[in-house]
């Protein structure tokens, strides 16, 4: 790759990065009250908690090294090579992370049909699988720039069409899970009887779904038609928007949850201890409370 190639793939990448960045930082910002108040506000450590930890500030951490290292100069080809490998896994490691959230919901919104939570985790393991032969076999190698022009970071030299196939793949368990959503919400309207919280959850996992295959096509598109060495300009954005996205789809179902839990202790005359997500509690739920976190597609 020439002087003149390198400088118009490593710029627009570098824009990319710092774009992705900014979006998620914001996003982060507009909704950190009502993680405050919806997470940390909240006593015990959960298993829905952790996840909502994890996937928030594991895509934000990432995205800050992915910033990092565009902007850094003098960088050997062994420690791209690396970086391209850290990249990679920590990609599919966010991706997993939110794909287990949207399992939740489907898990939820079928009444605890086990299942079908089993065939969907089974199709994420194969996805996995997959993946991971495709990283393994088409990463393309990584390789450091000359510390000239105000060239930094790192660049791949080729990229095999092949690459592709691993967002393709990636798409499979997603396309399963829309799927599940789009037939509930199928059902929703077409007997119009189910409780607006349901309403509320196949709503903004279909919007979920929408941002996620937006990023998984701009990224198939640059692998097959943008010029070699833009690979990863549209890579990043597989950090912003599952993190974004995952983080939005968790704080609502807390809210919405600790909101119904408070509703019914106070029936009760008893103080709310709700530490978790009541799953089986949100397909039977009639109470539509009114909202700290706006729905994911507004």
């Amino acid at each position: 790759m020439s002087l003149i190639e390198a400088l118009k793939s490593v710029t627009p990448t570098k824009y990319s990065t710092v774009a992705s960045l900014a979006l998620l930082v914001y996003d982060h910002a507009i909704t950190f009250n009502a993680e405050v108040v919806n997470v940390w506000n909240r006593p015990g450590g959960s298993f829905g908690k952790i996840l909502f930890i994890w996937t928030r500030y594991f895509g934000l951490s990432s995205l800050i090294i992915e910033v990092t290292i565009s902007f850094y100069g003098s960088l050997s080809d062994k420690v791209c090579n690396g970086f391209f490998w850290w990249e990679a896994i920590s990609m599919t490691v966010l991706n997993v992370s939110v794909q287990v959230i949207l399992m939740a919901r489907v898990y939820a919104v079928y009444n605890n049909n086990k299942r079908l939570l089993c065939g969907v985790a089974g199709v994420c393991l194969v996805t996995l699988v997959v993946i991971g032969v495709i990283w393994a076999l088409y990463l393309p190698p990584g390789r450091g720039l000359p510390p000239i022009a105000g060239l930094t970071g790192c660049y791949a030299p080729t990229t095999s069409p092949l690459f592709g196939l691993c967002f393709l793949q990636s798409g499979v368990t997603e396309i399963v899970l829309c799927s599940c959503m789009l037939y509930k919400a199928w059902i929703i309207y077409k007997y119009n009887d189910s409780p607006p919280l349901l309403k509320l959850i196949v709503q903004d996992s279909i919007l979920y779904f929408a941002s996620i295959f937006a990023a998984l096509f701009t990224n198939i598109l640059v692998v097959f038609i943008a010029p070699r060495g833009l690979v990863q300009i549209a890579l990043v954005w597989e950090y912003a928007v599952p993190c974004a996205m995952g983080s939005r789809l968790l704080l609502s179902m807390f809210e919405q949850a600790f909101r119904q839990q408070t509703t019914t202790d106070r029936s009760r005359h008893a103080p709310s201890l709700l530490s978790d997500i009541r799953w089986q509690e949100l397909s039977a739920s009639h109470v539509e409370p009114p909202s700290v976190v706006e729905p994911v597609g507004k």
